[in-house]
């Protein structure tokens, strides 16, 4: 299975959008401590939810060694991000595999800055209906709720509901 380093933010939106266990039968979803906390606060709704996928080890959380061993990325901004994004991206660095998962602008605007492979989550119901796990309608029913719920620029929204299965195929479940 493919390695996604992913965001909070990116979490909770597809578990609210119903694709969260999806995402965790086809790839390996790998969390920041910080993440974790951020999604299993008290007032989170899915908080025991999220509990249970850690206990179960369907989603694995790994603590990034430190970010002085990200040197090379200091002077770009990486250590006034978010701490869970933060977190996210120095996992990734740190692993050299698979792609990160955010929707955090920020980190989004990092990544693409800095040459790395991510995605958002309005992405992934075009990927699993590409990869045969969805239909067209779910598809397209999953990326109109996630429109709602999240906070996608009509720039973000085109390239989602336009983009071909090349543009996402190595992010695809394999």
């Amino acid at each position: 299975m493919i390695a996604v380093f992913a965001d909070a933010s990116s979490i909770i939106l597809l578990e609210k959008a119903g694709l969260f266990d999806l995402v965790l039968s086809n790839y390996h979803l790998m969390i920041a401590p910080r993440v974790l906390k951020e999604i299993t606060a008290a007032n989170t709704p899915d908080a025991d939810r999220f509990s249970l996928y850690v206990a179960q080890k369907s989603l694995h959380v790994v603590a990034p060694a430190s970010l002085d061993g990200i040197k090379t990325f200091r002077d770009r901004g990486l250590e006034k991000m978010d701490p869970g994004e933060r977190d996210t991206i120095c996992l990734y660095l740190e692993n050299s595999r698979g792609f990160l998962l955010t929707d955090d602008g920020q980190a989004a605007k990092w990544c693409f800055s800095n040459d790395l492979p991510f995605i958002n989550a309005l992405l992934i119901p075009k990927i699993f209906w590409y990869a045969d796990l969805i239909n067209k309608d779910a598809c397209e029913k999953a990326m109109a709720h996630l429109c709602t719920l999240g906070w996608y620029s009509d720039k973000i929204k085109a390239f989602a509901f336009d983009c071909t299965r090349k543009d996402l195929e190595k992010f695809g479940p394999g």
